[in-house]
């Protein structure tokens, strides 16, 4: 059975941004009307709090690193689902600190320095504990990095650093 065009999106829109985002038709349906209820500027470009209001951006813990970085206002809708699709539930817990990473990766190398891996840490959903743990782990991999880009946290350190902190679920966008 075939995509049947929502209430605000056609048939072929509705499939392309299906396939792109790996959301539902009703998800995306939803997420469309929150979009475009936003208020806009004199250009017609939603405003960046307007879309830090949208339910699940609001509940995400890396929300406003999450609109700066992935859900630029001015790049309109399918942009905006593109940007959401790195946070949705059945994304692997990689893929979600794969895009954390580049929401804090500055230069775009793929590497973050020690200063905005503990930047990162600090915004984590995690327990004081989880955080000290977490430290200490970056702490461990900046002395051990022989060979390597020294002074530089690349995914997989991150992955390692973050190890051990349900993340998930916390970093999974909340649809009510």
């Amino acid at each position: 059975m075939g995509i049947v065009a929502s209430r605000h999106l056609s048939a072929a829109e509705l499939q392309q941004i299906q396939t792109e985002s790996g959301f539902s038709p009703h998800r995306i349906d939803y997420l469309h009307g929150q979009y475009e209820s936003l208020e806009r500027d004199d250009e017609g470009r939603v405003l960046r709090s307007e879309l830090l209001k949208v339910p699940p951006v609001a509940a995400h813990p890396l929300g406003q690193r999450l609109v700066d970085v992935y859900l630029h206002p001015s790049c309109g809708f399918q942009h905006f689902m593109h940007g959401l699709s790195r946070f949705r539930r059945s994304a692997s817990l990689e893929r979600k600190l794969q895009a954390i990473l580049r929401m804090y990766d500055s230069d775009g190398d793929g590497l973050l320095s020690a200063a905005q891996c503990d930047e990162l840490l600090g915004q984590l959903p995690a327990t004081r504990r989880e955080l000290r743990a977490m430290r200490w782990k970056l702490k461990a991999v900046m002395e051990q990095q022989q060979g390597r880009q020294q002074g530089y946290v690349t995914g997989e350190d991150l992955a390692y650093i973050t190890r051990g902190v349900d993340l998930d679920q916390s970093l999974s966008l909340r649809f009510n």
